[in-house]
């Protein structure tokens, strides 16, 4: 891969973290319990399980390491770091 490529790639995550940002409301509400893929700001892929999702993926011919994967925590979740 080139370094354009590479670099076209890593600016596509970014705008893809960003568009999760914005719409983590509306993504927690749709894809509550699941883990999901985002590729250029769409949700191309969900499953059950990190494992599950990759295994789509990658029949799908996804190159996951350029893959935004998430999941989201219920609204009522907290965390203590």
């Amino acid at each position: 891969m080139s370094e354009a490529e590479l670099l076209k790639r890593l600016k596509a995550f970014e705008e893809d973290s960003k568009w999760l940002s914005k719409n983590c409301e509306e993504l927690r509400e749709k894809y509550e319990g699941k883990v999901f893929a985002i590729k250029n700001q769409k949700v191309i892929q969900t499953a059950d399980s990190v494992e599950e999702l990759v295994k789509k993926l990658e029949e799908k011919k996804e190159d996951v390491a350029f893959l935004l994967i998430e999941k989201l925590p219920p609204k009522d979740i907290s965390f203590i770091l």
